[in-house]
């Protein structure tokens, strides 16, 4: 089987649905088929991998400077698609490369499946600095339209799941959970001393970590109004934030009005995975308050490493978990968060619950990837059956002068593969 992935944002970029995308594709080359990725073109882009990435024309976008937009329309990535009988695609993301992998399935007569990442009414409403909810609004419904017209849709949660409902959606959802590339790792005294070195921290005094995008979205003020609060009481600890973002200056100064510099360090972000290992399993709890992101990674990293979580209760970061069995659950305010981080501390079976957690969360890749193909396999057969029924093929979505609404993020239409159609060139 030959499966293309399109998702808007890839390697070098770390953020959650890149990293799915890149272990779906690795793994699925290696064992299933072959995998080819189509992605926006990125500056820093520069590692090569096993298996062929398809770039197309990008631009920068305003409002995430860590992303690019891409421009969904490539002569050469459509040829490329059609000469390897591409059977399978499967995008990641509902904006321009959910647009792409629309029109090239229907174009092909393949079936389109999408998986259902993000909050994304929460998130334009929070990148755009506004009060006002119209924004969300319009994407919601850009995004509804968008999955309503593909074939199946995949959410990594039934969390996730509600989300899009709540969104307007009215069709099937398949809830496949994201996998974790972490091993299995156990605490290890002298790595644990080398890590307490380098950042210098207080050998007696437990070791808490964050790690993810530096940005208030996820509630990592929180975690310092907490050990502010914590600290005031004489509890010991050690902090390491671990990450980047638009918020990490702010959070840097945040420390230092608590009075926690001392118990406080930021490692930047840190892309070798054999160091972040080191770091989680280094970590006697992690802490995650944040309850816009749906299916977290990084929480099942830290079981994987036998590290338990301070996690938001009802979040779906919490889906399905058990306070006092395999994670500690918080209220979303200050005051809890901080109660609850204390009562962690002082648990007597806080090893346990960590090794509970990596009994109860972790879930390896390769696992995700035997169920994710079974799917695939069904969906590919079902098609073959019915595919000449009327009506199956459904079409692109024509958003007319919406396109309108993109230019307000300084996107450069004029960045044009010169291979282009005068037709291609219409349509963007």
């Amino acid at each position: 089987m030959n499966l293309a992935l399109f998702n808007e944002s890839f390697l070098p970029q770390l953020d959650g649905v890149a990293v799915t995308v890149e272990n779906y594709a690795r793994i699925f080359n290696e064992q299933y088929g072959k995998s080819f990725v189509a992605i926006p073109s990125h500056p820093k882009r520069k590692q090569e991998f096993p298996y062929p990435v398809w770039e197309y024309k990008s631009s920068p976008i305003t409002v995430a400077d860590q992303y690019r937009i891409g421009i969904p329309v490539s002569a050469k990535l459509s040829k490329s698609f059609h000469e390897n009988d591409i059977e399978i695609v499967h995008s990641h993301c509902p904006f321009t490369s959910g647009l792409l992998a629309q029109r090239l399935a229907t174009k092909n007569g393949v079936p389109h499946i999408s998986t259902f990442h993000s909050k994304y009414k929460e998130d334009i409403n929070l990148r755009l600095k506004t009060n006002f909810e119209m924004p969300g609004e319009i994407i919601a419904r850009y995004v509804v339209a968008f999955y309503s017209r593909c074939d199946h849709i995949w959410s990594v949660s039934n969390g996730t799941a509600n989300t899009l409902r709540e969104y307007g959606y009215k069709g099937d959802i398949t809830v496949m959970p994201n996998g974790c590339d972490m091993p299995i790792t156990h605490c290890d005294s002298e790595v644990r001393k080398k890590i307490f070195a380098k950042y210098e921290f207080d050998d007696d005094a437990p070791m808490l970590l964050f790690v993810g995008r530096h940005t208030f979205t996820k509630n990592t003020d929180i975690i310092i109004k907490a050990l502010g609060a914590i600290a005031r009481h004489n509890k010991k600890f050690n902090m390491l934030f671990v990450g980047d973002g638009e918020d990490s200056k702010e959070m840097r100064s945040m420390v230092e009005q608590q009075g926690l510099s001392r118990f406080v360090r930021f490692a930047g972000k840190i892309c070798e995975r054999d160091i972040l290992k080191d770091i989680y399993s280094s970590s006697d709890l992690f802490l995650f308050p944040s309850v816009y992101d749906n299916a977290p990674l990084v929480v099942r990293e830290a079981a994987a490493c036998g590290c338990a979580s301070v996690l938001i209760s009802g979040s779906n970061s919490a889906e399905g978990l058990i306070d006092g069995k395999n994670v500690f659950l918080s209220n979303e305010t200050n005051e809890d968060f901080a109660l609850t981080l204390n009562n962690a501390l002082e648990c007597s079976n806080l090893e346990e619950i960590g090794q509970n957690a990596r009994r109860d969360i972790y879930i390896s890749w390769n696992d995700v990837l035997s169920m994710v193909q079974k799917e695939y396999e069904k969906i590919s057969g079902e098609w073959k059956k019915s595919k000449h029924k009327k009506g199956l093929h459904k079409k692109v979505v024509d958003f007319g002068t919406n396109i309108d609404v993109l230019k307000e993020y300084d996107i450069n239409f004029a960045e044009m593969d010169a291979s282009n159609t005068e037709e291609e060139k219409h349509q963007i």
